[in-house]
């Protein structure tokens, strides 16, 4: 009988140890199923950074533009002198033209155009001179700009110097793109080559406090062999403006501009590197009044790399020929009417096939402002295949 209540007992251990073992089986488990389905946190968001525009540029760009500045800015009695009043009334009436011709181009822009301006990232504007408002008429939006001319970068203005020989050679200086939508190169030679204006900086200064932007910075940079970018302190050929248009969610935005010699002889191998890094897939090249240089064999390097490193194009017919563009699969749709060029061009820039289309007036779309160096002028969109 003890032996049966021994082994009794014996049984009832292993079934009380059995027992509570599964319950610890149990609790980790549990514990194990816990974990497995913890929610994962979100990932924090990126700060978001609100560009800031540098006071003194931006004061002395509003000066130039002939723009108010409010009573506490420290260079508000720059905007109270006769000359200055005098050189605001003068730019006031300039740039009403000018700007009755970029709302024209910006109608263009949202009805037909769209879709290339959202695709473009990168801008690539060569023969540009400082022509920054047909490119942003166009390309509002764009992250970043590449500009590329003759014309010297030249330096900012010290408020010191803003006298009336300042106004007066920029109001010289603006005169044919503000009223007639181009840059003449001779002219730009010798305005862009003075005490007064030293090149394009200042140009660049008054076109963008026009449009409503604000300057975060203006750097001067230097190339390396392979292409990249890096600051430099003292004035050089390339130069790296960041601005902004002031709203809700501000974007910066980055204007290179390039003073360099684009002919195949004289191309700096520096600058081919860096065009090459450019992405071709969102990059739309800009061509407007640049002395039919596109046609000529000695500008041949520049022409391949914009049908190589864009998607789009948009040109006037001082571009690269229509024939070209078909030869190299690109379509293109016209606006506007094709003009005979200018008689100082020669006989050699005429494009008898693009004159035929337009006299055929199939597919022709309406433009309604002056695009280049005629008064009825033909403006090209092409989209690479």
């Amino acid at each position: 009988m003890k032996k049966l209540s021994t082994l009794l007992a014996f049984v009832m251990l292993l079934t009380l140890t059995a027992s509570v073992g599964c319950q610890e089986k149990g609790v980790r488990n549990v514990t194990q199923d816990v974990v497995t389905d913890t929610i994962p946190e979100e990932p924090i968001p990126e700060p978001v950074v609100i560009p800031e525009a540098d006071p003194l540029i931006n004061a002395t760009a509003r000066i130039l533009a002939g723009l108010p500045l409010e009573e506490g800015d420290t260079l508000y009695a720059l905007t109270q002198t006769k000359e200055w009043k005098q050189h605001a009334d003068a730019m006031d009436k300039m740039w009403a033209k000018c700007q009755e011709t970029l709302n024209n181009a910006e109608k263009i822009r949202i009805s037909d155009l769209s879709d290339i301006e959202k695709k473009a990232s990168n801008v690539f504007y060569s023969f540009s001179g400082p022509d920054f408002p047909f490119m942003a008429a166009f390309f509002p939006m764009a992250e970043t700009y590449y500009m590329l001319a003759l014309e010297p970068t030249g330096n900012v203005f010290a408020p010191e110097s803003l006298t009336a020989n300042v106004y007066g050679k920029l109001q010289k200086s603006l005169r044919v793109l503000l009223q007639s939508s181009y840059f003449i190169t001779r002219d730009m030679a010798v305005d862009l080559h003075t005490e007064e204006v030293d090149g394009t900086i200042p140009i660049f200064m008054v076109l963008m406090a026009r449009m409503g932007y604000d300057i975060a910075a203006i750097e001067y940079q230097d190339l390396t062999e392979n292409g990249e970018w890096f600051t430099v302190e003292q004035n050089s050929p390339f130069v790296k403006i960041r601005f902004f248009r002031d709203g809700e969610q501000p974007k910066e935005q980055t204007l290179y501009y390039l003073s360099t010699n684009i002919a195949t002889a004289k191309f700096d191998p520096r600058v081919q590197a860096m065009i090459d890094k450019i992405d071709p897939a969102t990059t739309a090249s800009f061509v407007k009044s640049c002395s039919y240089c596109l046609h000529e064999e000695k500008y041949s390097q520049i022409r391949q790399d914009i049908l190589d490193h864009s998607f789009a194009l948009i040109q006037d017919d001082t571009g690269i020929t229509y024939n070209t563009l078909l030869e190299n699969g690109w379509s293109v749709t016209l606006y506007g009417k094709y003009t005979h060029p200018l008689a100082v061009f020669g006989q050699s820039v005429y494009q008898k096939s693009l004159d035929d289309l337009y006299k055929k007036g199939e597919g022709i779309r309406p433009l309604g402002f002056r695009f280049g160096y005629n008064a009825s002028p033909a403006m090209l969109v092409a989209l690479k295949p």
